[in-house]
């Protein structure tokens, strides 16, 4: 038997998928070349050729945040077998759950406005409309027809009593100033008489300019801006009585939409604010504790599935025929000093611009769990 020697070139490091709450696994590049001695431990035989790769999880993925927040707890370490869905770790959510409450009567509210147009004006909203009208047109005729001749003697007797107030509140306060300066009354007695006699002087002028007025008739700025509050009441009760229109009532419909998507919105950040595995497999990194604060750009969490894991291994073009989808390999653990079956699953169809290799990828199971991602594994077949 006669051992044939040769490496095929390899490149970089694993590129691991990057998550913000659920994780997809990423493309990985080929690690380094492992020397001639290890390909010799695995007893290749006449006619095999051997390529050395790294091992890697068939899924691997690095959590990040949804939002930046404290850490209230972390539930997971190092190490830890986790399945999908298990919670990692919990921001601190007073301020979410806020913004939800809030979220949420901006929508009932939302809600109560659209149910309300639909069913159109109520009967009490209706009467009080077009009682507002009514009074508007009374008002407007009064005005416009002026003032009857009764109604004119009722503004004059009213000024005359004014008058009469006026002028018996100027003489209280008249006789109240003179006992006050010889001393015979307080000074809040005074206050008093002088008060009385302002709200009756106020009365006074009020009475005479009312009768001014009635005598003078309407002036026509006036009549114009009570015709104009006329049209503008009968409008309001037409409005009242039509109900909304189409486009209000879409418009209405939108600010539910709106508003429930502000609730999803706020439901989902609350949610988010608990981190979860998206796979299962193996906590590979941790890098946050409690009372730490994460963001959306901070790494808190990675998880590797070993249950299978791929060799990554470079081909030459010259050996690309060798491999075909799921034809059997031989892989040899170097760590390890064992062999386990595989097949090739993946072939890259573009050559690496690095190396001018094509990235095969050799899927090995784990049953016993003991091959680990960045293990180092020498393909024969």
């Amino acid at each position: 038997m006669k051992w044939r020697k040769w490496m095929a070139a390899l490149a970089g490091s694993t590129a691991i998928a990057c998550l913000a709450g659920c994780g997809s696994v990423q493309p990985t590049a080929l690690t380094p070349a492992t020397p001639a001695s290890a390909q010799e431990a695995a007893g290749e035989e006449a006619g095999t050729h051997s390529f050395s790769g790294k091992m890697i999880g068939i899924e691997e993925v690095t959590i990040y945040p949804k939002t930046a927040g404290r850490v209230a707890a972390v539930f997971r370490d190092t190490g830890d077998r986790v399945e999908a869905g298990t919670p990692l770790l919990a921001l601190e959510t007073v301020e979410l759950e806020a913004s939800l409450q809030m979220a949420k009567a901006e929508l009932a509210s939302a809600q109560a406005k659209w149910e309300e147009a639909k069913a159109g004006a109520r009967v009490e909203d209706l009467q009080y409309a077009k009682a507002g009208w009514q009074q508007a047109q009374s008002k407007y005729e009064d005005v416009k027809n002026g003032k009857r001749p009764e109604e004119l003697a009722q503004l004059a007797a009213a000024a005359q009593s004014a008058k009469s107030v006026y002028d018996a509140a100027k003489a209280k306060q008249a006789r109240a100033k003179t006992l006050y300066d010889q001393g015979g009354l307080s000074s809040q007695s005074l206050e008093d008489a002088q008060t009385a006699l302002a709200q009756a002087e106020a009365q006074y002028v009020r009475a005479q300019e009312e009768l001014r007025l009635a005598r003078q008739g309407v002036t026509q700025p006036t009549l114009q801006s009570l015709a104009a509050n006329v049209e503008q009441m009968k409008a309001l009760y037409d409005k009242t009585k039509n109900g909304p229109t189409k486009e209000q009532l879409a418009q209405y419909e939108a600010g539910v939409q709106k508003a429930r998507a502000a609730v999803q919105n706020a439901q989902y950040q609350l949610d988010n604010a608990t981190l979860k595995s998206p796979i299962k497999g193996y906590i590979s990194m941790k890098s946050i504790q409690p009372g730490e604060l994460a963001n959306a750009s901070m790494p808190v969490m990675s998880v590797v599935n070993t249950d299978q894991l791929y060799v990554v291994i470079g081909v030459s073009e010259a050996e690309l025929a060798r491999f075909s989808l799921n034809k059997k390999a031989d892989v040899f653990v170097e760590v390890l000093q064992r062999h386990v079956p595989g097949k090739v699953a993946r072939i890259s169809p573009k050559a690496d611009a690095g190396t001018n290799t094509y990235t095969v990828k050799i899927l090995v199971d784990n049953p016993k769990g003991d091959l680990r991602s960045g293990m180092t594994g020498v393909v024969s077949l």
